[in-house]
């Protein structure tokens, strides 16, 4: 990733943050889908963990609870 979609993520997330900490707004939905479409398309894919999550799954009800 460039500097420069370094700099566009961090000020997308920005907005996103700052549109959070006020009330709502007209338009606030398209400008988040906006900056979500930014970061999701400048960003590298996470490869999905398949490893078990003991913290998350502990109590989702396995044998021997």
């Amino acid at each position: 990733m460039s500097h420069d979609d370094k700099n566009t993520v961090n000020l997308a997330i920005g907005r996103i943050l700052r549109m959070a900490s006020r009330p709502t707004q007209a338009g606030d939905v398209a400008e988040y889908e906006r900056c979500r479409a930014l970061i999701l398309n400048l960003c590298d894919p996470v490869a999905p963990s398949y490893s078990p999550n003991w913290v998350r799954d502990r109590l989702a009800g396995a044998a021997g609870d």
